[in-house]
């Protein structure tokens, strides 16, 4: 019998000690990130002829974008090319529609948001040209730069750096660009024109500097790009 009990006590001890050690630890909740939606309509440099024309001036263009996971809502984000203004539009499905100025030059993206994480994902930019009647000759779309890409860190051991870019007009009559470099945004000058979509520029080790593509086309229509910025260690 004592040794029966003392079988009895050590069961005892056992199942105590099992329950004072730490618990499980709760597994961490995964909250999963937005994806970044893809553009469908309207298409990246192309005019756009669909929507309801209400008026001379005006047109109603219906945007359009695929899905992307893990997302609750979506901001569609415009902005006139001519006149730099920019628009914010809310939307929970994969499309919005969107009263826009006729022979007018757009760029557009969307971020994608989750009510659960303040961390959001943007498309890449597409543009257009929202077409209207009698227009023949159209501005080209601004330049976006290749290389260096913007707020890009350059690593290098060349005191020489080749600025790249590619740009395009729906009358394919691009005639030339124009380059304006320098250290601060008020210091940018014309460096030159050129009938190719890169030159080279000199640069300092330690630096940043910032530039634009002015570009021209057979009819003097011309675009500005925006202002890309480099740094140079």
């Amino acid at each position: 019998m004592k040794l029966k009990a003392f079988y009895c006590i050590i069961v005892v001890l056992l199942l105590a000690s099992c329950s004072l050690s730490d618990p499980e630890p709760t597994p961490e909740e995964i909250i999963n990130v937005p994806v970044a939606a893809t553009l469908v309509f309207p298409e990246d440099n192309t005019e756009c002829n669909e929507g309801t024309i209400l008026n001379d001036t005006e047109s109603n263009v219906v945007f359009r974008w695929n899905l992307s996971e893990f997302t609750d809502s979506y901001e569609l984000i415009i902005k006139n090319l001519e006149t730099d203004i920019i628009t914010s539009q809310y939307a929970i499905n994969d499309y919005k529609e969107v009263t826009l100025t006729r022979g007018t030059s757009y760029e557009w993206y969307i971020i994608s948001k989750s009510i659960e994480i303040d961390t959001t994902a943007t498309s890449e930019v597409f543009q257009f040209f929202n077409a209207a009647p009698g227009v023949v000759d159209h501005i080209p779309f601004s330049a976006e730069a290749i290389a260096p890409l913007d707020n890009e860190i350059l690593v290098t051991n060349n005191t020489i750096v080749s600025l790249e870019w590619q740009a395009t007009d729906i009358d394919d009559d691009i005639k030339e660009y124009e380059i304006l470099f320098g250290t601060s945004v008020e210091e940018m000058t014309n460096i030159g024109s050129t009938e190719n979509t890169n030159i080279e520029v000199g640069i300092t080790f330690g630096s940043t500097y910032y530039w634009k593509v002015k570009t021209y086309d057979e009819n003097f229509n011309s675009s500005e790009s925006d202002i890309f910025q480099f740094t140079v260690e």
